[in-house]
């Protein structure tokens, strides 16, 4: 089971899950408490963004800007070597702040890798249960060439839009289950 939530919610889904596995995907600086069940935490910092640019002002601390930091290769690596120590038989909890950018794409790296040759498929199977989903298309194009599939998940996103918004200064998403059963069974 592969659980996509918000910062807000990690700590008490872990707990009520069971999960074995929890990856942080959050802002830099930002280093979240390990939930005292989970044996395996991944933290990694860096912003929501695919570009940078100097326009963005971004203040971690109040009144002192911050240099923008991309997703880059070196997370990728961290999440796919992350990703290969969990087995499967427990849950793997995924977050970031709002549950609908990083965290989504670290899931469908998760289910393209679970379930692979079949992005389309994947695609619209994250969009059944998670029509606010909007991955970071930094972090799915370097998915993608560690996949060897370059193109294929953005092209299904590009086909299959998210149709649901989250304010994330106000609202985080919902949590959402992706049941690996429920993948290989999807048509």
């Amino acid at each position: 089971m592969i659980i996509v939530c918000s910062l807000a919610d990690q700590k008490s889904i872990c707990q009520s899950v069971n999960a074995s596995h929890l990856i942080s995907v959050v802002d830099p600086g930002y280093q979240p408490e390990t939930p005292h069940n989970i044996q395996n935490h991944l933290k990694l910092g860096f912003d929501d963004i695919i570009e940078i640019k100097e326009e963005n002002t971004i203040y971690r601390v109040p009144g002192i800007s911050s240099k923008q930091i991309l997703p880059n290769q070196n997370h990728i690596n961290d999440i796919i070597d992350f990703v290969n120590t969990w087995d499967q038989s427990t849950p793997i909890v995924i977050h970031c702040w709002c549950g609908v950018s990083r965290s989504m794409a670290t899931a469908i790296f998760i289910l393209c890798n679970i379930n692979p040759g079949n992005a389309d498929k994947n695609v619209r199977y994250m969009r059944s249960i998670a029509p606010h989903a909007n991955p970071n298309k930094l972090m799915v194009s370097i998915f993608e060439r560690y996949l060897k599939i370059d193109g294929q998940i953005t092209e299904a996103f590009n086909k299959y839009p998210h149709t649901i918004t989250y304010d994330c200064a106000t609202t985080f998403a919902p949590v959402t289950i992706f049941k690996i059963k429920e993948l290989k069974d999807f048509r």
